[in-house]
């Protein structure tokens, strides 16, 4: 009941990721449109204004586009959180069918969590839980070679594939030790995930650190906008000026 429980939280961790990265990549595309418009009504007002502006919004699209990778890669964390919870309910009654299942699940949410973290970059402490998900793969393999024998195999890009035939011969020469070995696999992944996902873990942080920066830059745009609207009250009572002036000098010619 409890390792039900812990999945439906891993669930809905997921869910919320995948909207905020969603979310994350609908305002970057809303606000590139909007901040286009500002850009270009500035530079009637002040070509120089209107260079700070796009220096700013080209910062913002910078941070909206990490938010949205990183929320990406939250989400492939949850998921493989989730698969890897599943490896660890194997057990010496689990059926060939469902060993060969969960490994498959796992595998596909491990490939996908390492491609959503390659395009967060260097920061975010995503290279260390890369690793930390690497050394319980690591850990399988021993005696040598433990790995290709349960049907498991690193390609050089560090991502898993599947080999269907040789988890099927490792589970018909002893299914209870196969499950066992992908039980501790499980474990140790699903551990890893959690720690990564902690709220104060360095993703917690980095996403943090990212949403201050965003609203600074927010607040950076808000100020060149209010400063070029009150340039352009001032152009304007300043042209109303100059025509009453030159009205009045005709008038009185």
């Amino acid at each position: 009941m409890l390792a039900a429980m812990r999945t439906a939280t891993i669930s809905v961790d997921s869910v919320l990721a995948q909207a905020q990265a969603k979310l994350a990549s609908s305002t970057q595309q809303s606000t590139s449109a909007t901040q286009s418009a500002d850009t270009e009504a500035l530079g009637k007002i002040s070509p120089v204004l209107a260079q700070v502006q796009e220096r700013i919004a080209a910062q913002a699209q910078t941070v909206t586009a990490s938010l949205s990778a990183l929320g990406s890669f939250k989400s492939g964390l949850a998921d493989l959180g989730t698969a890897a919870k599943g490896l660890g309910m194997l057990s010496s009654s689990s059926t060939p069918e469902a060993i060969q299942s969960a490994l498959a699940k796992l595998v596909t949410a491990y490939n996908a969590t390492l491609k959503a973290g390659a395009a967060v970059g260097g920061d975010a402490g995503v290279g260390r839980t890369e690793r930390a998900l690497a050394k319980a793969i690591d850990a399988l393999d021993t005696p040598r070679g433990n790995l290709a024998r349960l049907g498991i195999a690193r390609q050089q890009d560090g991502q898993l594939a599947l080999d269907s035939n040789a988890l099927g011969k490792a589970v018909a020469g002893g299914a209870a030790g196969v499950a066992d070995a992908l039980s501790t696999l499980g474990d140790s992944r699903a551990g890893a995930s959690t720690q990564a996902l902690a709220d104060d873990g360095r993703l917690s942080d980095y996403l943090a650190r990212l949403d201050k920066r965003s609203q600074a830059l927010k607040d950076q745009q808000a100020a060149v906008l209010s400063t070029a609207n009150k340039l352009s009250q001032i152009n304007s009572a300043s042209s109303s000026l100059s025509a009453m002036a030159l009205a009045a000098y005709r008038n009185a010619g």
